[in-house]
């Protein structure tokens, strides 16, 4: 055994031109099936995070085909002749109990809660918000019956009533606190919300809440209070006879606004929003909190129609469908999958290609060496020695070349990885995956062997004198 390393040792040194050409189609071969095994490893990372976070988004709307066909509008022809077309039919959304118990189903992943009310403070400033031209918000709070029918040019309480929604939407105005700092939002991931998944609004400082009573608010309104990271802030409720206590909510992050300019002209830029958990604003107690939106992640597209029979088994409103969309499923995966193709066909092609090379170049450098391989079978080494000695070597230059294309590898995965998969994978590591490591050795070994066997039994078959013979000629 030591005989044989020994042995291979010095072969090694002895052919340093054949071998380091092998040792280098070995490296550039184990670089290439390591990058784009990552690569292919990469691309279904990030497959199978967009499929756990995001899935098929569904949302519950209302079905406005099924009402105008049941509850047609109202045509009231006016005074100057013109004609105005009236939907006096409402379609109650879920609320938040509602929304919970559908939550409650095998076919969804998670639950997207969004919601909002406004809120007030003692020690906070209001900040200006960025509206278009022409627009303001007009708080309601604040305001007696005679200022609202005034407002509403309502010559009647009942008239009123029924501008505002009802008796009940009447009350609550009137109950409603005036001069609102802000409005706090709750989100069950706001790394996912819209306006920070697209970048509209980005974090600058800190981090997203994760735990109750943590906030982030806007670098404008952290510089008119100046407030800062750590930071405490306190803030009410909106209902004047209701909210009497303040919840005390930590700054965790500073985000800033970059809304592009057409909807920052459409919508404004809201400089008082206050974000924090869903967890934290409903666990508030504040009262009139508006459930603004919520989305079943599903787990597959195919699980929508069964999803929907589901819920309207559960009490579902008979004018709201589920919207669905597999369109932004597919704009977000069907790149990644396609490029988890070309790396899988590309490793496989290096493999092939490499293992091909180097079988070849590996048959010339033994045949070159049929004298030697003739001496030792002539003085008796066994056959199976002297292959062992020809993998031992394999073997060697195999370990080397592996170590440097795991050096190659991992100083060339990550700019080649933000080259290929760019913005499509941001929340996936870039560096070397273990696995790719995995098989990089796996066929390190796998090459170097049957390199070395293929090689050898090529020249073996054949009787040492017969060698030594052909050699001398």
């Amino acid at each position: 055994m030591m005989y044989l390393l020994r042995n291979a040792w010095k072969n090694l040194a002895r052919n340093k031109g054949r071998n380091i050409a092998i040792l280098m189609i070995a490296a550039l071969t184990l670089t290439a099936v390591t990058i784009s095994f990552s690569i292919q490893t990469m691309s279904s990372l990030a497959i199978a995070r967009y499929k756990e976070n995001f899935g098929v988004q569904a949302t519950l709307e209302t079905n406005w085909e099924k009402v105008d066909k049941e509850h047609p509008p109202e045509q009231t022809v006016n005074e100057d002749g013109s004609v105005t077309m009236e939907q006096n039919f409402e379609v109650v959304m879920p609320d938040a109990e509602e929304y919970a118990r559908y939550a409650d189903s095998k076919y969804v992943r998670r639950t997207l809660y969004q919601a909002s009310c406004a809120v007030y403070s003692d020690s906070l400033r209001q900040v200006d918000d960025n509206l278009q031209q022409g627009e303001e918000i007009v708080d309601l709070g604040g305001m007696d019956k005679k200022e609202l029918m005034k407002f509403y040019g309502a010559s009647t309480e009942a008239e009123l009533e029924e501008m505002l929604g009802g008796k009940e939407e009447l009350e609550t105005v009137l109950d409603t606190k005036a001069n609102a700092v802000g409005s706090l939002i709750g989100f069950t991931d706001l790394s996912l919300l819209d306006e920070f998944a697209t970048q509209q609004r980005k974090l600058e400082q800190g981090a997203f809440p994760k735990n109750r009573n943590e906030c982030i608010v806007s670098n404008v309104f952290a510089e008119k209070n100046d407030l800062g990271i750590g930071d405490v802030i306190s803030v009410s409720g909106p209902s004047r006879s209701l909210d009497q206590e303040d919840v005390q909510l930590t700054i965790v992050g500073i985000y800033g606004d970059y809304f592009n300019e057409a909807t920052a002209i459409t919508f404004g830029t809201f400089y008082g929003d206050i974000f924090t958990t869903y967890d934290t604003l409903m666990n508030t107690g504040f009262h009139y909190i508006d459930l603004t939106d919520a989305v079943f992640i599903l787990k597959d597209a195919d699980a929508a129609e069964a999803f929907e029979r589901e819920i309207r088994a559960k009490g579902l409103n008979e004018y709201l469908s589920l919207s669905y969309s597999t369109e932004e499923y597919e704009k977000n995966t069907k790149p990644l999958e396609n490029l988890a193709h070309i790396a899988e066909i590309f490793t496989g092609l290096a493999s092939a290609v490499g293992a091909a090379v180097l079988l070849f170049v590996s048959f010339i450098n033994v045949r070159e060496r049929r004298y030697e391989i003739g001496v030792l079978r002539s003085i008796g080494m066994r056959r199976s020695d002297i292959a062992k000695g020809m993998i031992y070597e394999l073997l060697a230059m195999m370990l080397a070349a592996f170590a440097g294309s795991v050096l190659l590898g991992s100083a060339l995965v990550n700019p080649i990885a933000s080259a290929l998969l760019g913005g499509l994978a941001a929340d996936v590591p870039r560096s070397l995956p273990a696995v790719s490591v995995a098989f990089s050795a796996g066929l390190a070994f796998a090459l170097s062997v049957a390199a070395s066997v293929c090689a050898s039994l090529v020249v073996m078959r054949h009787e040492p004198m017969k060698i030594l013979c052909n050699s001398s000629a």
